[in-house]
């Protein structure tokens, strides 16, 4: 584990240079790591981070939020998305949960993205290769950002790499959750534990094809259900055929 930090910390050095890190803060293990990294690569005042709530946000992520951000003694702003989100259901009259659930996560990603614009900053993703493989993120939403530090890492070996720098125990042990929705996780979500999902991820990557078994049917089909969104937009000169 420890080559795979130094060359995370290496990215980060490489791909940040003389900008700010923006970096959305959410409680959860992910983004926690992620700004531990970059704590350790960055001047204090090149960090910029931001939590993100709405009112069903509970009091649990907030806290989390300022213990990670003062193991790090860096600093964090909070800006509620209640309103701007209220704003776009009445337009829209929306109201499935899946679908406002992807649009916080898009709000989210454009206040990042015009915090970046107006501090020469670049957008830190969070997402890790367990969620990336699945499609296990909004696409334009958080899978929005420049770049992407964890993406190697399955997401026993963020929980394992978390322990290891020391990260609090209520954030390496919170239940997993995009909070998009009430009550949600995300192994209710997928329909599978994060361990059997990284087993069957790990024989795909050596094998080529995914295992015969319950697990390996419901990882290929989020594997091959999410293509789309690991690749850039379809256009007319990729397909010969159009």
């Amino acid at each position: 584990m420890l080559l795979l930090i130094d060359g995370i910390l290496k990215f980060l050095s490489d791909k940040i240079r003389e900008k700010s890190a923006v970096i959305g803060l959410s409680g959860g293990v992910d983004s926690s790591l992620v700004l531990t990294l970059l704590s350790r690569v960055l001047e204090k005042e090149k960090i910029i981070g931001i939590y993100m709530p709405d009112l069903k946000s509970p009091p649990e992520d907030l806290e989390d939020v300022d213990k990670i951000c003062r193991f790090n003694n860096v600093s964090f702003r909070t800006i509620n998305i209640e309103g701007i989100l209220n704003q776009y259901k009445q337009a829209l009259k929306i109201e499935e949960p899946a679908t406002i659930g992807n649009m916080k996560s898009r709000i989210r990603m454009s206040i990042l993205y015009s915090i970046a614009n107006s501090s020469n900053g670049i957008v830190v993703g969070t997402t890790n290769k367990s969620e990336y493989l699945t499609g296990y993120f909004t696409k334009y939403g958080d899978g929005g950002c420049d770049i992407e530090p964890i993406i190697g890492l399955y997401k026993t070996q963020v929980w394992e790499l978390s322990s290891q720098l020391g990260l609090p125990a209520s954030i390496i042990n919170k239940k997993p959750s995009a909070r998009l929705w009430e009550s949600q996780t995300d192994e209710d979500d997928l329909g599978i534990s994060y361990v059997d999902l990284d087993k069957t991820l790990i024989y795909f990557q050596e094998n080529g094809e995914f295992p015969n078994n319950r697990e390996g049917k419901i990882v290929s089909r989020l594997y091959l259900s999410s293509l789309h969104k690991r690749k850039m937009p379809y256009n007319p000169e990729e397909d010969p055929a159009s």
